[in-house]
């Protein structure tokens, strides 16, 4: 799956994560924030900063049937 393909089914999967996660996710993502200013911002423990980002990952790469959309079919990073 190419990202351009993807970009409807992850905004859609994104928008169906549990706010604690999303928040982390974007966060991570969009904002460019570290663990620690992810942590101060929600002010939530360090940890449960990365728990709340592994399930918002799996959960995405569920609904984008396991692919990264950032490879290419080769598997080389674009």
């Amino acid at each position: 799956m190419s990202a351009e393909r993807a970009r409807r089914p992850l905004a859609e999967a994104v928008a169906r994560l549990p706010a604690d996660q999303r928040d982390v996710l974007l966060l991570v993502a969009l904002a460019g924030f570290n663990y620690e200013e992810v942590a101060q911002a929600l002010n939530v423990p360090f940890g449960t900063v990365g728990s709340r980002l592994s399930r918002a990952r799996k959960k995405l790469r569920k609904a984008l049937g396991g692919v990264n959309p950032l490879l290419d079919e080769g598997g080389a990073s674009r």
